[in-house]
């Protein structure tokens, strides 16, 4: 009986140094991040049941209980760090001026979970996402997005409630903080302590590495079961992310040729016809033959802010209310593409495809990228042929690279919002659309006197939370959303600058080009919800260009080749993209790219391309609809997918791409 008690003893005198203080509180700690991260999951699984597209609740309580895995990795690799810093600094939060100390970290700590379980929900309700790349390019630039939040929502009546949801969790931790406090640590047990910690990061690292596990390859699904945190982390650290070794690869020559195959229209021809690969090059550099009665009028591009199909009557709006009345007239007497495709979700990626006809690659675009610098480029192409090029920005153009980008690939002048003379309205991202357009007015009226035909590009920044415009010749319709009113705003001001532009005498002899960078908002269940994709694309000349409607399937990167084909240029270049007027019917491509995955189609297919060496197929169907469930992919439209992004990665970092750059 002695034995037997003394055994039970010694076992719970164990287990309560097991339990001793200072363990309670990493326990109470680890508990309450479960807790909060748990609660987020609850919130987006009823969201997604909600609001999401239907038939996946199956799969969406198996990412209920799967995600805990995900919370728990990323709650020891939280959690244990700030165990080892509490140990080293127990001797000084012992004194009194430690303890306020401890107990204001404390607090802080809490309440910076609790903005981060609440920013995780606005992020979702914005973006249909856990924190992606999106979140980490904010983070580099707080100036734009603290002042965007400060517009965009009532910080007066959040920011409180945070802090007192903070407090009344910060009284639940408390306790067991005082009491690892107060208790004594001899430098031998803090340093047993901090050795079992550090040997506990190693535990959690294969499931922070694979990232959820979930059935099937519903994207919704994906991130309910993701950890905001963990997938904030990965995309800090794979924002540049390789190719070879992630994704699906097939020998390099069969790509080449691959790609080659798939850029080659009837007016084209190789001027490098040599054993493709990394012997005989990975050349596109090819002669577009146009004729020879090449037009060289001033060209004017306008990069519409998020301004997707969804916003143009008569193409993708389906909402019981016109959005942009004035632009659907004005298309009417232009070259409206009607099936048009960004090639990702960020103004930079829009950007890259515009500009450089480059194809997307995996991760962040290529303008934030190093080795950008004299890539391939319709403004290198036009400097090449006599035309003065200028790009102006209603914002500030160190902005996620911009102004560099654009600096370092043909544009000889880089105007950007300390340059606009008439700043009457503006947010936090810049000026007003229309004074915007009063600028280049004048600019252009400067740029043409010389009589050397002008490229000039633009980007504007009013169709973007806050969605607020000035209240001058429009007003907002309380009929319609705040995006909705935005998006009119930003479509009449383009209409408004081109009947200011009328009365000026180079009007005649200009091209305006009017297309969307990205659509509004990226949702839906497919790993590239590519109906979100879609933007309007407008050539504008009355006395250059023919007016009409053009079906024929595309991409943003084919606007360069289109614009050259309508000016009957002939030229040598090596753009991914295509003149879509020379797409035979019921061809076209398109390639996007979301997060870590590129997608891929053409005729009725879709090839999403993942890490991991994931690749999934889908049925394609113009138009706004989403994608239906995954089906086996198609291995031909598979090879070709692989070709051209393997290949445009391996010319990117090999420099291969840079040729009118030199």
């Amino acid at each position: 009986m002695t034995v037997s008690f003394d055994a039970r003893a010694g076992g719970i005198t164990l287990f309560r140094r097991s339990l001793a203080a200072e363990t309670r509180l990493w326990l109470t700690c680890l508990a309450l991040f479960l807790s909060l991260a748990s609660l987020v999951r609850v919130v987006l699984v009823v969201w997604v049941h909600v609001e999401g597209e239907p038939g996946h609740d199956g799969a969406l309580l198996a990412a209920l209980f799967s995600g805990v895995g995900q919370d728990l990795a990323v709650g020891l690799w939280l959690t244990l760090p700030l165990f080892l810093a509490f140990l080293l600094l127990q001797p000084l939060f012992r004194r009194r001026f430690g303890r306020s100390l401890a107990h204001l970290l404390g607090y802080a700590l809490v309440t910076a979970l609790v903005f981060g379980a609440v920013a995780e929900l606005f992020f979702w309700n914005e973006f249909d996402s856990r924190f992606n790349g999106i979140a980490v390019n904010y983070l580099i630039f707080p100036k734009e997005v603290v002042g965007n939040i400060g517009e965009s929502f009532d910080l007066s009546l959040y920011l409180p409630l945070v802090l007192a949801a903070g407090g009344c969790l910060y009284l639940l931790v408390r306790p067991a903080l005082a009491a690892a406090i107060a208790t004594p640590l001899s430098g031998r047990r803090r340093l047993a302590l901090a050795g079992i910690g550090a040997l506990a990061l190693l535990l959690p690292l294969p499931v922070l590495r694979h990232g959820p596990v979930v059935l099937g390859h519903d994207r919704e699904v994906a991130q309910v079961a993701d950890n905001g945190l963990r997938s904030l982390v990965q995309a800090f650290l794979t924002n540049d992310t390789d190719y070879d070794g992630l994704y699906p690869t097939i020998d390099e020559r069969t790509a080449v040729r691959t790609l080659q195959a798939a850029v080659a229209q009837d007016n084209t021809r190789f001027l490098r016809p040599g054993d493709p690969g990394p012997t005989g090059g990975r050349s596109l550099w090819r002669h577009v033959d146009n004729g020879n009665r090449p037009k060289r009028p001033n060209i004017v591009l306008v990069i519409e802010e998020s301004f997707g199909s969804t916003y143009l009557d008569g193409l993708d709006n389906r909402r019981a209310y016109p959005v942009s009345p004035e632009l659907a007239r004005l298309a009417q007497d232009g070259l409206l593409f009607t099936n048009i495709y960004a090639t990702g979700d960020r103004t930079v990626r829009g950007l890259e495809a515009l500009l450089t006809s480059f194809t997307p690659i995996p991760g962040i675009s290529t303008a934030r990228r190093s080795g950008s610098e004299g890539m391939n480029s319709l403004p290198f192409l036009l400097k090449q042929h006599g035309y003065h090029t200028s790009f102006l920005y209603a914002g500030q153009a160190e902005f996620d690279n911009m102004g560099h980008f654009w600096s370092t690939t043909g544009f000889d002048e880089v105007l950007d919002q300390s340059d606009i003379a008439d700043q009457g309205f503006s947010t936090v991202w810049g000026v007003a659309d229309e004074y915007l357009f009063t600028e280049a007015l004048r600019r252009l009226d400067q740029s043409t006197a010389s009589n050397q035909p002008v490229f000039m590009g633009m980007l504007t920044v009013s169709n973007h939370r806050p969605y607020t415009f000035p209240e001058g010749q429009l007003r907002v319709d309380p009929a319609m959303g705040a995006k909705e009113n935005a998006a009119h705003y930003a479509a009449w001001a383009f209409t408004d600058f081109i009947e200011r532009a009328r009365s000026h005498p180079w009007f005649k002899d200009t091209v305006f080009v009017f297309v969307g960078d990205h659509g509004p908002r990226v949702a839906g269940a497919a790993q590239v919800p590519v109906e979100r994709f879609r933007v309007p694309l407008l050539f504008y000349a009355p006395d250059l260009v023919a007016p009409g409607r053009d079906a024929t399937l595309g991409s943003s990167l084919d606007m360069a080749p289109t614009l050259l084909g309508l000016l009957g240029w002939s030229y040598d270049s090596p753009f991914f993209g295509l003149d879509l007027r020379h797409v035979p019917p019921g061809e076209g491509r398109v390639a996007m790219a979301h997060n870590y995955s590129v997608a891929y189609g053409r005729h009725g297919q879709l090839v999403v391309l993942g890490p991991q060496q994931d690749l999934t197929g889908y049925r394609l169907t113009s138009g706004p609809e989403p994608l239906g469930k995954a089906v086996p992919p198609d291995p031909a439209l598979a090879t070709e997918a692989i070709a051209v992004t393997q290949t445009a990665h391996r010319m990117f970092y090999g420099h291969q791409y840079h040729e009118l750059g030199r």
